[in-house]
C-alpha cells in the first residue's frame, strides 16, 4: 500500500469516528459546561486534538474512551479558565444561553399538550442533573446518556470499576431524592 493510500485510509477512518462520536462528545461536554457556545468550541478543540494524535492511537476500538478523556480534560480546563475570567471581570452578560442538545428534536406526531409535559419533565431532570455535584453529574451522563460501560467510565474519569459503581449508586440516589422533591414521579 502506498503512502498516499495509507494516509487516505487513516483520514477516512478518523472521519468515520468523528461522524459516529460527534453528538455523544458534544452532549457530554454540554452537560459538563452548561453553555452551548463553549460546548461547540470545546467539541471542535477535542476533535482537533484527537486528529493530531489519531495516528498514534494503537487500538482504534478504544477511540470513544480516548476521545471522551480528551473532551473531559478540555472541558474542565475551559471551566477553570471561565471561572478565572468571571472572577476577574464583572460583566452584565453573565447569564448563559442553554441551547438544546443536538439530538433533541420534537416528534410532530406527539400532540402539543403531551410535548409540553415531556419538555417540562426534561427541564426538571436537566435542572436536577445540573444541581448535582460535578462528579455525580458526569458519571450519570456517561452511563445514562452515553451508555458507556463501567470499565469505560473508569477509564474516562480515571477511577476504579468499584469506585464507578459506588459513585454511580450515590449519584442515582441523589438524583432520585431530588426528583421526588420535584414531584416528577407523582404524575
Amino acid at each position: 500500500m502506498s503512502l498516499n493510500n495509507k494516509s487516505r485510509n487513516v483520514n477516512e477512518t478518523f472521519e468515520r469516528f468523528v461522524i459516529d462520536n460527534y453528538k455523544h462528545v458534544f452532549n457530554y461536554i454540554h452537560m459538563l459546561v452548561k453553555d452551548y457556545e463553549i460546548s461547540k468550541d470545546v467539541t471542535q478543540d477535542t476533535f482537533l486534538r484527537a486528529c493530531a494524535g489519531f495516528k498514534r492511537l494503537r487500538k482504534k476500538e478504544k477511540f470513544t474512551v480516548w476521545v471522551m478523556k480528551i473532551a473531559r480534560n478540555l472541558a474542565f480546563n475551559r471551566l477553570k479558565k471561565e471561572r478565572r475570567r468571571q472572577r476577574t471581570f464583572i460583566s452584565l452578560f453573565t447569564k448563559r444561553y442553554n441551547g438544546e442538545l443536538v439530538d433533541v428534536i420534537p416528534d410532530p406526531a406527539v400532540p402539543l399538550e403531551q410535548r409540553a409535559g415531556i419538555n417540562e419533565e426534561k427541564n426538571v431532570v436537566r435542572r436536577v442533573l445540573y444541581d448535582l455535584p460535578s462528579r455525580m453529574r458526569e458519571i450519570l451522563i456517561l452511563k445514562e446518556w452515553e451508555s458507556l460501560s463501567y470499565q469505560q467510565i473508569g477509564a474516562v474519569m480515571k477511577i476504579s470499576r468499584k469506585a464507578v459503581k459506588s459513585l454511580l449508586h450515590r449519584a442515582r440516589e441523589a438524583a432520585r431524592k431530588r426528583l421526588e422533591k420535584e414531584d416528577i414521579f407523582k404524575k
